[in-house]
C-alpha cells in the first residue's frame, strides 16, 4: 500500500495515533459479546433473494433502536437510517440483506467459543452487523466527522437480485447525487479493501425449437446445441 498510496499510507498512520480513535476501537472490543448476539439473531432470519422483508423489519427496528434518523423504507424494501453531519453529502456504509440461500434451507445457527456457525453467517451476516456496530459506535462515543452517515441495508445483492436494492437507490432522486462515498460491508475479515470493480448486468436468454426425438428427428435445429454454442462463443470472450 505505501508505494501505491502513500497518502492514504500517511493519513492511517495519522488516523491510528489519534486519541479519539483509540478511544472507539476501546469501545468497540468491550461491546463484542453484544456484537455477536446480533449477528446470531440476523443470522437466524432466513432471506433468500426476494424474501428479505422479515430481516429488513429486523433491520429497522434497530435502527431505531440505536437512535439513527430518518428511519424508512423504500419501494424495494431496502432500509435507511441516518447519522446527522454539517454536509450536504452523505458518506453512505451499506450492507447486503440477502442471502445466497434459498427457502427453507435449514438454519442451524449457533456459537462455539468465539466462532459462530451456520448458513449466512458471514455472508452478510457480519456486514450488517459490522455496519450496525459502527452506527452504535457513533451514537455511544463522540467522533468528529464533518459529513453525515447513511447507513443502508439493501436488498437484492445476491445472484438474480442482479443488485436491484442498489441500482434503485443510484437511481432514486433523493441520493443518486448525494452520497458522496459507499463503504460497502460484505462478508468475513477486513483483510482486504476493494477500491474498483467491474460493473454487472444480468440476461435471460429463452432459445425456442421445434424439439423432437433426438434418433428420429435427427437433423433438426436443437435449442441445447444452440445455446451450448453460444456459450462456448461467450466463454472466448476476451477480457480486460
Amino acid at each position: 500500500m505505501s508505494e501505491g498510496f502513500p497518502d492514504v499510507q500517511q493519513e492511517l498512520a495519522r488516523l491510528s495515533a489519534s486519541a479519539e480513535l483509540r478511544s472507539a476501537f476501546a469501545w468497540l472490543r468491550a461491546q463484542e459479546a453484544q456484537f455477536a448476539h446480533w449477528q446470531l439473531d440476523l443470522a437466524r432470519i432466513p432471506s433468500p433473494p426476494f424474501g428479505e422483508a422479515a430481516r429488513a423489519t429486523w433491520v429497522t427496528n434497530k435502527f431505531r433502536e440505536l437512535g439513527l434518523d430518518d428511519v424508512h423504507n423504500d419501494d424495494v424494501g431496502n432500509v435507511f437510517g441516518i447519522h446527522p453531519g454539517f454536509g450536504r453529502n452523505y458518506v453512505a456504509l451499506s450492507a447486503h440483506m440477502d442471502t445466497v440461500f434459498p427457502a427453507g434451507t435449514p438454519l442451524n445457527i449457533r456459537q462455539q467459543g468465539n466462532r459462530l456457525f451456520g448458513p449466512g453467517v458471514s455472508d452478510n451476516g457480519a456486514g450488517l452487523t459490522a455496519m450496525l456496530a459502527i452506527a452504535a459506535l457513533l451514537r455511544s462515543v463522540r467522533i468528529r466527522h464533518a459529513l453525515p452517515f447513511l447507513f443502508i441495508a439493501n436488498v437484492g445483492e445476491e445472484g438474480e437480485g442482479d443488485l436491484r436494492g442498489m441500482r434503485h437507490i443510484f437511481s432514486a432522486p433523493r441520493w443518486k447525487d448525494s452520497i458522496a462515498y459507499n463503504l460497502v460491508l460484505d462478508g468475513a475479515g477486513s483483510d482486504t479493501i476493494v477500491a474498483e470493480a467491474l460493473g454487472s448486468r444480468r440476461f435471460e436468454v429463452i432459445v425456442r425449437g421445434p424439439g423432437g426425438h433426438s434418433w428420429s428427428d435427427f437433423g433438426a435445429p436443437n435449442p441445447i446445441l444452440v445455446l451450448a454454442r453460444a456459450i462456448q462463443a461467450f466463454a472466448q470472450t476476451p477480457v480486460p
